[in-house]
């Protein structure tokens, strides 16, 4: 139990911040006291008992469902209703980055109560405050003053809570009773919260340096940080809910138009697959958009960070040849073209039906058609051989012209004694795309195939 609560004391801490709690922070945190609890255990027994710790309040068993606690009910009888609540969850944050946040149920937890109004409980808590300033109780002060902010927190996240619901699915809150007068409660509450720690602050300025005991001002500036810190969160959520009201307006505006996504009963084969897959990819793919926007609702955007994306904008590009110099690479033969992709008598009667280009320019839809007698195999292989002859690469040219091997052989007589061009005919039919490749004999072998014929 005390490392449950100091866990989420951590996360509670840290919530609504720049730099909110991730869980392997958590789980660090958690096992770093585990083991001042039990020095003498060994670490991997610490880390054991953190993560356990840690999968209990994500409820991990339940793959992350709400607890359920069945209570009795006294208002009509007696009755047993179950109350549904969540401790902390996984949430994206603003930057990108997954972050752990407390629910308010988990605050109230650490205030000892599953059911406390804020509002009366951070009013008492000021009152309280001012007494022990008064009477120089510092040390109750101190706590008195961080359970406060962590009412702060509980409160924030209780409005915060609503707006994000509100710009997910505006529907799913009641903005008609129940959202207006959270807001009107919340506007005077912080009123009444930012004058009165406002005062307090002032107060607490004046005096710290008056005193004369070192201890009693640290103290008192532990204190005055803890207001401050209270003071700032109030003034962030103030803004919050000032702009509640154009938030549900966007809201409604980008939502009302989007009709509710229906499913029902359908033959998954004969009404949504084979139809789909008669169409072309352009229209598959919006019917497939629709359908998933429809499915999963609107999807808000992540706000860019300023501060992540001056600094990355100003930095100069990198030069990829500084981390590895010239003198230091090493060239290793892979030896990849040695394994051979097509027999012997694919290659052979790929460079038959080649070699006919000898006695005159001769195009690659003419070529394909010829292979198409020899089968698929070597239909592919001419046309691979082409284009490797329009566009060679370093090794292409280094071939061995008494190397009896067929795909040398063929190579050879593409770089050789064929040039291959590209007049930008286009290819069309025989399953291939792109341009209807021309290739011309090489002046020399021309000149020999003229000889070899007479």
């Amino acid at each position: 139990m005390s490392l449950a609560l100091a866990a989420l004391d951590a996360v509670v801490s840290r919530q609504g911040l720049e730099d909110e709690a991730t869980t392997e922070e958590v789980v660090r945190f958690l096992t770093e006291l585990a083991r001042r609890s039990a020095p003498e255990r060994p670490r991997d027994e610490h880390v054991v008992v953190a993560r356990f710790v840690w999968r209990g309040l994500l409820n991990d068993d339940a793959r992350g469902a709400d607890f359920t606690v069945d209570c009795s009910d006294f208002r009509d009888g007696h009755q047993m209703q179950p109350v549904r609540f969540h401790l902390v969850r996984e949430e994206p944050h603003r930057s990108g980055n997954p972050v752990v946040r407390a629910s308010s149920e988990a605050i109230n937890v650490l205030l000892s109560g599953l059911d406390l109004p804020v509002e009366d409980a951070q009013a008492a808590m000021d009152t309280v405050l001012r007494r022990q300033i008064e009477h120089g109780q510092w040390s109750r002060a101190e706590q008195s003053a961080a359970q406060s902010l962590r009412l702060s927190v509980a409160y924030a996240e209780r409005v915060r809570t609503v707006l994000v619901a509100t710009e997910r699915d505006v529907a799913s809150v009641d903005w008609n009773q129940r959202a207006p007068e959270l807001l009107r409660d919340a506007r005077e509450h912080l009123a009444e919260r930012l004058t009165a720690e406002g005062d307090l602050i002032d107060r607490l300025r004046q005096a710290h340096s008056g005193f004369g005991d070192e201890e009693v001002r640290r103290a008192c500036g532990r204190v005055l940080d803890l207001l401050q810190r209270a003071y700032t969160r109030h003034v962030e959520l103030h803004g919050q809910v000032m702009r509640a009201e154009p938030t549900f307006l966007d809201a409604q505006a980008a939502q009302r138009f989007r009709p509710p996504a229906q499913l029902h009963t359908v033959a998954l084969k004969g009404d949504v697959f084979v139809p789909l897959l008669n169409l072309d990819w352009a229209e598959a793919l919006e019917v497939a958009e629709a359908f998933a926007q429809a499915v999963s609702g609107p999807v808000v955007g992540a706000l860019p960070v300023l501060a992540e994306l001056y600094p990355l904008l100003l930095t100069p590009p990198r030069e990829n040849t500084a981390a590895f110099p010239e003198d230091e690479v090493l060239i290793v033969h892979d030896d990849l073209d040695t394994a051979p992709a097509y027999d012997s008598a694919a290659w052979e009667q790929a460079h038959a039906v080649v070699a006919r280009a000898l006695s005159g320019p001769v195009r690659l839809s003419q070529l394909l058609e010829e292979s198409a007698a020899f089968g698929p195999v070597v239909t592919d292989l001419v046309a691979l051989s082409m284009l490797r002859a329009f566009a060679p690469g370093p090794e292409d040219t280094e071939s061995d012209a008494d190397d009896p091997d067929p795909a040398v052989r063929l190579r050879r007589l593409l770089s050789h004694r064929l040039i291959v061009l590209d007049d930008g005919t286009p290819l069309t039919g025989h399953g291939h795309l792109g341009s209807d490749l021309l290739a011309v004999p090489a002046p020399e072998a021309h000149h020999h195939a003229i000889q070899e014929a007479a």
